[in-house]
């Protein structure tokens, strides 16, 4: 009896559940579960290496239903360690999904299954690469309901309710604590759940999240403005001449000469600041360029003067995944062929142009016959045509997660979030995220940190990359939240090891931001603290 009682104690207190059987780690032995909606395909007894725990490696689909929308399938990767300790581990997935890649923070992904999580990843319901969205339609031409409602927020739910199904017969225990962690596209996801399905997860990680569509817009005036003569190109070189301009001009702002610009926004220089002046060559812009950077950093309106979505920031623009990457082209447009300025292999385009042209052809249904260039979207305003706006609204609406007010049953339910963002993001420009978190703390009265918090990673890129500190533990940080009532009121963060500009120092809970101690190196992170700031701030105006 006293056995018993203490293999029980150890099970409620999240220890080990070891001391319960477990079925062998085989496709028979594991469809023998009678889980409805799941076959598994493949399973694999894994040995443990390095960080890794010994675990059982699973392969399978779920069958995804409800929500008006006939069933469908997502494909999952599920792993289940030895040694559990009844928390189960959800990881988004980026871009238009249809991978088994996640897209995570990458120090919680490599974490999560020695920390004794079951660990799991799903498709959204098609099978893709990421960019390409003709999954949308089926053989016949018509939209594909059952994959579009998976995509938008169904196949998550119905995995992360089946997965906790799966997990608890195959350790005959009980989960305690799920965790929901995604960046892009796995931060919409993340942010979803928390709107759709509250009390799915106990506490959620959104990183860089894309929560509303109107960034399409935004790139498109880039785009446009990119596109309009040769002397517009900006080559990785001239983003790197902007990036020392800037740095040097604006590094210093935060108390620190140590290469980061902590708040972009505090940052005066614009892009007409750095226009060729008095027959000057070099370390200057054309006016084709410096308008390049004028519609990238700018605002987006209506064409009544409504805010539609932030510019990106004026920072860390080079590098192998920044604005080049993303919206510009790492290479010079061919303007004799401006439909295919690229080429017609998409991986030579940036990929903000093959996600726009995504969303024209599939998403929107104009086929992939529209011409981009053609939009009612003006790059010398930052102006957006009413029709134009209401097509894009009425396609992603029900994927946007913008409305603070939504998240009010997450939140009352005492169910934690992080949300991070990148601030030389160049997909997604961390100011949505604040812009929304403001949102958040007026609607809450200022009582947004008891439950929520945001967290501005300086010169981190899109998810990583960039020349910031970009490896940080979020899902430490939440367990401690959710399960020790330990808000985090620092997150450790530093660059990789091998980085040419290392960085350490914490991240702090928005609006607050790392202050250095004056003394001592400033890669040191013992030598910063979160101190009180000037909030970042967000101009909507043009």
């Amino acid at each position: 009896m006293k056995t018993t009682v203490t293999i029980a104690a150890l099970l409620l207190a999240g220890s080990v559940s070891t001391a319960l059987a477990k079925p062998d780690c085989t496709v028979e032995a594991l469809n023998a579960l009678h889980i409805a909606g799941v076959q598994v395909t493949q399973a694999t007894p894994t040995a443990a290496s390095g960080t890794q725990p010994e675990h059982c490696a699973v392969l399978g689909a779920m069958v995804t239903k409800g929500d008006g929308a006939p069933e469908g399938s997502a494909r999952f990767a599920l792993q289940l360690p030895d040694a559990w300790r009844q928390r189960f581990f959800f990881m988004g997935v980026g871009g238009n999904a249809g991978t088994l890649t996640p897209s995570v923070n990458a120090t919680d992904r490599l974490s999560a299954l020695g920390k004794g999580y079951a660990v799991i990843v799903q498709d959204s319901g098609h099978a893709g690469n990421g960019t390409d969205a003709g999954w949308l339609k089926t053989p016949d031409g018509k939209r594909d309901t059952a994959k579009m409602v998976d995509f938008l927020y169904r196949a998550a739910h119905s995995v992360t309710v089946t997965g906790k199904a799966f997990t608890k017969a195959y350790y005959a225990a009980p989960v305690q604590h799920a965790y929901f962690d995604g960046c892009s596209t796995g931060g919409r996801m993340a942010m979803m759940e928390a709107e759709r399905y509250p009390t799915d997860f106990d506490g959620i990680i959104a990183g860089d999240p894309a929560m509303d569509y109107h960034s399409t817009l935004l790139r498109f005036a880039v785009q446009k403005a990119a596109l309009s003569s040769p002397a517009a190109y900006l080559s990785q070189a001239t983003l790197q001449m902007v990036d020392k301009i800037v740095t040097a001009r604006c590094d210093a702002i935060d108390g620190a000469t140590d290469g980061l610009v902590q708040n972009p926004a505090a940052c005066p220089v614009k892009a007409k600041d750095l226009i060729c002046r008095n027959s000057a060559t070099t370390d200057c812009l054309t006016p084709e360029q410096a308008q390049v950077l004028q519609t990238y950093t700018s605002p987006l309106h209506d064409r009544h003067g409504h805010f539609l979505y932030p510019g990106w920031a004026l920072t860390n623009l080079s590098g192998p995944r920044g604005a080049g990457y993303w919206n510009i082209g790492d290479t010079a447009p061919n303007l004799k062929q401006l439909e295919a300025p690229w080429g017609n292999d998409p991986n030579d385009a940036p990929r903000g142009w093959s996600f726009a042209r995504q969303a024209l052809s599939f998403w929107m249904g104009m086929g992939p016959e529209q011409s981009l260039l053609a939009l009612d979207v003006d790059p010398k305003t930052n102006t957006a045509g009413d029709k134009l706006v209401a097509a894009l609204d009425k396609t992603f609406g029900p994927a946007e997660t913008k409305n603070p007010v939504k998240m009010s049953a997450f939140i009352q339910q005492g169910r934690k979030m992080i949300i991070y963002h990148g601030t030389s993001d160049p997909a997604i420009p961390a100011a949505r995220s604040v812009l929304f978190y403001n949102e958040l703390s007026k609607m809450l009265h200022g009582t947004a940190q008891t439950s929520v918090r945001l967290f501005l990673v300086p010169g981190m890129q899109h998810c990583s990359g960039g020349i910031g500190p970009d490896q940080f533990d979020t899902l430490s940080a939440i367990e401690d939240w959710v399960e020790q009532g330990r808000a985090p009121d620092a997150i450790p963060a530093a660059t990789k090891a091998d980085s040419t500009t290392p960085h350490s120092l914490p991240l702090c809970p928005f609006p607050r931001q790392a202050r250095y101690s004056g003394k001592g190196a400033t890669t040191d992170a013992a030598n910063w603290s979160c101190g009180v700031a000037p909030p970042m701030t967000v101009s909507m105006a043009r």
